[in-house]
């Protein structure tokens, strides 16, 4: 079986019109495929369009023809568990679900219950069945589903994985942010609290204090691991998985970085040890998504996990319209349009860019492709893309593959950030393309 995947799609506009060879190499690269999966990183709402007042940012919509597109390029199951689920609220989400099963369109990660959004979406191919998980550790709050009781219905939303934040201080510092506590006279509060039961006790040695929880330890460092509970679920699930399809493919959605940082090339310890635990219960790959560019790739027993594969899609620029919220946010008034917010949210090359438009590693990744046979990794290779950086607005975002030259440079830093998993990636020129070679 021959599975390739990428990261965050963020589609807004049309893409099969397109006809040049970097572009249609690309879809070429993608339908060559037995199994390629994508992260949705964009709701289809049926209209009206009900904003939420929480969102994962910005609020990312667009008509059900990006799906169209999506399977014209190739994508044949998707991850829907991300930050941006809910932000038409949960009726979104449920009329995405309907638009993706209206076209046969597999699919992981949402459910009208939380055993529906835990459950693996299957894929049937020539070469054999796929079973899907998907999840997320980066939500909205109101983003997570329920699940049935006999005396109450569950709730619409996606698959969580939470984790916990525990902060380790030396000696010293605990003693003054102990300190501090007191004469704030949090630590008052947090004993009240404590004695009438209002207040969990998270660890018997911590110290809360402004939502975190403090640990003496030998160094000052964050530690996060995953929700115990959730995680039993969702390896339950990839077990299931695992008894009836041929490949297991394990999704998470998220933004959290090793020292709280988002959006950023570490990894939290958290999302290291879903990514062992997931593939010791019986998925072959992981694939990671969310900060939006690429985190390092790691060869675990054999099988490959892609902590992040970055942005393939980021049609920011043309996402039309937008709630009110947005306006207010960016501080225009009534009569700004959506190009205005772009503008304000990105800036300009009059005024200065900023946020995403000023670092190039938001606008390339790498599709792998990875050759599986007899239940094992036989071959794995990394093909560069670029997403138009700097570009008009009409091409920003849209994926095409990289230039020998560029792909050297993409996959030169891919590799760096490898290093610290020992995984090799060998780098050779065929054509006009650069293409990297994992040893296995």
């Amino acid at each position: 079986m021959k599975f390739t995947a990428v990261g965050d799609c963020i589609i807004s506009r049309r893409v099969s019109p397109q006809k040049d060879a970097d572009f249609t190499e690309l879809v070429e690269l993608i339908r060559g495929a037995d199994a390629a999966f994508a992260n949705l990183e964009i709701m289809t709402p049926h209209e009206p369009w009900i904003p939420f007042s929480e969102y994962g940012g910005m609020h990312l919509a667009a008509p059900p023809f990006v799906l169209d597109e999506l399977r014209w390029f190739g994508f044949n199951h998707f991850g829907i568990a991300n930050n941006h689920a809910v932000d038409y609220t949960f009726h979104g989400l449920v009329d995405t679900m309907a638009e993706l099963r209206a076209r046969g369109m597999v699919f992981a990660g949402g459910g009208m219950s939380l055993g529906e959004a835990r459950a693996p979406g299957y894929l049937e191919t020539a070469a054999g069945r796929v079973g899907l998980i998907a999840a997320a550790s980066t939500y909205m709050t109101s983003a997570l589903a329920a699940e049935n009781r006999t005396d109450m219905a569950g709730r619409p939303g996606i698959n969580p994985l939470r984790h916990e934040r525990m902060i380790h201080l030396t000696p010293e510092r605990l003693r003054h942010l102990r300190d501090i506590d007191e004469a704030l006279g949090f630590a008052g509060v947090t004993r009240r609290q404590r004695e009438t039961g209002l207040s969990p006790v998270v660890h018997p040695e911590a110290t809360s204090f402004l939502g975190n929880h403090f640990v003496e330890g030998s160094e000052d460092k964050l530690h996060t691991s995953c929700n115990e509970r959730d995680m039993e679920e969702i390896v339950r699930w990839i077990r299931d998985a695992r008894r009836q399809a041929d490949l297991v493919v394990a999704s998470l959605h998220g933004h959290e970085g090793q020292d709280g940082e988002g959006n950023c090339p570490s990894i939290a310890d958290f999302r290291i040890e879903a990514a062992h635990a997931w593939c010791d219960a019986g998925a072959d790959v992981f694939v990671g998504h969310g900060p939006h560019m690429l985190q390092g790739i790691e060869i675990y027993r054999g099988k490959p996990i892609f902590y992040s594969l970055g942005n393939f899609m980021f049609m920011l620029d043309t996402i039309a319209p937008y709630p009110a919220e947005m306006y207010e946010r960016q501080k225009l008034g009534p009569t700004a349009t959506p190009a205005d917010v772009h503008e304000a949210w990105s800036g300009t090359a009059a005024a200065g860019v900023k946020g995403f438009h000023k670092n190039p590693a938001f606008w390339e990744c790498v599709v792998p492709v990875c050759d599986f046979a007899d239940g094992a990794l036989k071959g794995l290779e990394l093909h560069p893309v670029q997403l138009g950086f700097g570009s008009a607005v009409p091409l920003l975002g849209g994926p095409r593959l990289a230039s020998a030259e560029h792909g050297r440079r993409i996959l030169a830093g891919l590799a760096e950030l490898s290093a610290p998993f020992h995984t090799e990636i060998r780098i050779e020129t065929r054509g006009n393309r650069a293409v990297g070679v994992l040893a296995l």
